[in-house]
């Protein structure tokens, strides 16, 4: 490109000049517009010489297939053909990947000094992640721009503006794009500005999701974010200073000097001071303190079943490569081994030896150390019982059959005790509040009294089971002891000074004498009894010995 850029126009001097002002004014509008994406280089034997990094704005994640059938392009000259070639090439498409951010596509240009009178800029168009038949596609249209374009007018911005946006119709639709298939051989070069792909699609799929994290990584850095445990608020990370790196021009071609990534032309590359935040799988954020303090809590307790993300509507586990960001050396050392320790554990056949500590797999009752070939019997950890039945086997079956008593005298108490909703079959027990009952289980109401599934209050109206239990009566209609006792108390009260006295059974005397005030009355009528043969005579209404109810 610079040895076609030495080929010019000749023209006026003062025409030159006016290019010369044209190419600055539009360095700088370009300079405005991309910021850090635009690299200048030094001039190349008086040329203006520049780069553009422009990105993809997606605005969801992008599908990414490998095309794996290479005669899926072929187009026939029936309908028919082309509905069974379409047919076969959705079969021949492989799900590769899905991705939040692409690579950027790198424009550089060398400015002739008959631009934008006569000349367009000499350019060269570097996607290494596309094929390069599609760069190649960009070229042409490239040319047909500047072509469209009246003589005099800048160029390069309406190149970068469609590159950085109407070129996505050309490479992707609905939100996929397809890639592939490799070349069995080196193709001719279609054009000499365009250069594609020249990797494997087994090596260019993994720089792309490389890619992609490291893009979604600064991202989250340069956001600020909220920590769900503490509530502070900070950017994700703290940055210091960024360092450029810049392309060399080999000959009359660019190559791209490739220091930091496949696809970085030229990388701004942000040094960070110290990490605030830390983005789990879960798309949950936590700034790293609590992160640390978390995780090193449960590990020195031993608790790593629960060691999951701290959101309570989440609780995703975290995987191993977070610990091991979170965890110092010894922490996550006692993390493997307690995980594993916890797995050994789930497992019916293994036991430890009880000299060295190290996880057997037993045979029956019997198990053999591997470390230190101890045999011992895997229930009570003694030496293995030649002959002889094991003590704790046995007692192990007594305690059997205990528990299983234990559990057969609870399962009746709870029967006795509770109702169980006629949906789920939950036992449920009723404590306060009315006999419409709700299944905490399943959410459905039932009546407490008659089990029955009901829909509103319409059964308690209608049917035969009251809203509310009567004061002192259980679930069978009987009045409970206590209660009746109480009911007694409050019904034999003194008339004189309103002190309450009970009766010893139903059939027992009416006329009962106050502790208090030595008044005697009557239980039945709550008189005052001065004559006794008066007030229980046969003239009297009254009987001495009339049962209470």
């Amino acid at each position: 490109m610079a040895a076609a850029a030495l080929v010019d126009d000749e023209l006026p001097e003062e025409q030159l000049q006016g290019n010369s002002r044209i190419q600055e004014d539009e360095l700088l509008a370009l300079q405005a517009i991309y910021g850090d994406d635009m690299l200048v280089f030094d001039n190349m034997d008086g040329l203006r010489f520049f780069q553009i990094s422009l990105h993809y704005q997606l605005q969801g994640d992008i599908q990414v297939y490998i095309n794996v059938d290479v005669g899926t392009n072929e187009t026939t000259e029936t309908g028919d053909d082309e509905t069974d070639d379409s047919e076969d090439a959705n079969d021949g498409l492989l799900y590769a990947c899905s991705l939040q951010h692409l690579p950027p596509i790198t424009l550089t240009c060398l400015l002739p000094r008959s631009y934008p009178s006569t000349r367009a800029p000499h350019f060269v168009i570097v996607a290494k992640w596309l094929d390069e038949p599609e760069v190649s596609r960009f070229c042409s249209v490239l040319d047909e721009i500047w072509a469209e374009l009246p003589p005099g007018q800048e160029v390069v911005y309406r190149w970068a503006d469609w590159l950085s946006g109407s070129s996505w119709s050309c490479i992707a639709s609905d939100g996929q794009m397809v890639l592939g298939p490799d070349a069995s051989s080196a193709p001719a070069r279609a054009d000499e500005r365009a250069i594609g792909r020249s990797l494997i699609l087994d090596s260019t799929i993994p720089l792309m999701q490389r890619y992609s994290e490291e893009r979604s990584q600064e991202t989250f850095d340069q956001s600020v974010h909220e920590c769900g445990v503490c509530f502070s608020e900070n950017t994700g990370a703290d940055l210091l200073s960024s360092l450029s790196f810049s392309n060399l021009a080999i000959g009359d071609r660019l190559v791209s000097t490739e220091i930091c990534s496949e696809f970085h032309p030229f990388l701004l590359y942000e040094i960070c001071a110290g990490r605030n935040f830390m983005h789990l799988p879960c798309d949950h954020s936590f700034c790293i303190k609590c992160m640390e303090a978390y995780c090193s809590i449960h590990v020195k307790e031993g608790s790593v079943a629960t060691l999951a993300c701290p959101d309570t509507s989440c609780r995703a586990p975290l995987p191993p490569p977070v610990l091991r960001r979170l965890l110092a050396d010894e922490g996550y050392a006692r993390w493997e081994w307690l995980a594993l320790r916890r797995t050994l554990d789930t497992m019916p056949d293994v036991a430890y030896c009880p000299r060295c500590s190290a996880a057997c797999v037993a045979a029956g009752d019997d198990a053999q150390c591997p470390a230190c070939f101890f045999t011992f019997c895997a229930r009570c950890g003694d030496r293995r019982h030649v002959g002889d039945a094991c003590e704790q086997q046995k007692q192990e079956v007594s305690a059997k059959g205990q528990r299983k008593l234990e559990e057969l005298l609870s399962l009746r108490e709870v029967l006795r005790s509770t109702r169980q909703c006629p949906s789920c079959r939950m036992a449920i027990v009723k404590t306060a509040g009315c006999n419409k009952m709700v299944c905490g289980n399943c959410g459905q109401f039932f009546c407490y009294r008659c089990g029955r599934g009901i829909n509103g209050y319409g059964h308690f109206f209608n049917g035969g089971c009251g809203l509310f239990e009567r004061v002192g009566m259980g679930r069978d209609g009987q009045l409970d002891e206590e209660v009746e006792r109480f009911m007694r108390a409050v019904r034999y009260t003194c008339p004189d000074c309103g002190a309450k006295r009970t009766k010893a059974e139903a059939g027992a005397n009416n006329l009962l004498t106050c502790q208090r005030c030595q008044a005697r009355y009557c239980a039945l009528c709550r008189k005052r009894v001065w004559e006794v043969s008066r007030h229980y005579g046969p003239r009297g209404d009254c009987q001495q010995r009339r049962m209470w109810y």
